[in-house]
């Protein structure tokens, strides 16, 4: 199936959302649509530090008994309004975090995949007792979706994310934050 590219601008036409999508099938069902600007909102929110309040922020967009898995970067978040709330966290610290593009994103029947490129400075809060370093960072994560084929919401979420990059290049890794490398 050919790609595409689609501008901030045709992004937020088509979804509300105003980023760049760099890799985006040609060819999509009217639902594959619904369900793609589904995960897009609820992207939207879950990085913004001003639309992120927590769980209640995206309750809207996820479908009741929903399932949250990022063992290894959220291991507390067992649901989508969880992350949403852990995430808000994580902000407090970034506190001008956002998603600069989506990389990829594919839709076949009720599964969504994205990957995405963000960044963020740490310039607010301590996080995890490290007081603003004011070091930017740049990383890439990637989530996989199931969106409920009655209700339209997100049922399931899978995320991956470069965290140790990502904490790296703030100086969040101890004791040694730039003589740390990683294999």
């Amino acid at each position: 199936m050919p790609s595409t590219k689609l501008t901030p601008e045709q992004t937020a036409a088509r979804f509300g959302v105003h980023k760049a999508i760099d890799n985006f099938p040609s060819k999509l069902t009217p639902q594959e649509e619904a369900n793609v600007k589904v995960v897009l909102e609820y992207m939207e929110i879950a990085y913004s530090p001003k639309d992120n309040k927590g769980a209640s922020s995206v309750k809207h967009l996820c479908a009741p008994g929903n399932t949250f898995s990022a063992a290894s970067t959220f291991p507390e978040a067992h649901t989508a309004e969880e992350y949403s709330e852990s995430h808000s966290h994580v902000m407090s610290s970034l506190q001008d975090l956002h998603i600069i593009q989506f990389d990829v994103v594919v839709a076949k029947e009720n599964f969504v995949s994205l990957r995405y490129t963000a960044t963020g400075s740490h310039i607010g809060g301590p996080h995890n007792g490290i007081q603003a370093t004011k070091r930017k960072a740049q990383w890439t994560a990637a989530g996989n979706f199931v969106i409920d084929e009655k209700s339209g919401l997100i049922q399931h979420w899978w995320k991956d994310w470069d965290k140790m990059q990502m904490w790296k290049q703030l100086g969040w890794v101890k004791p040694d934050n730039d003589k740390v490398e990683f294999a």
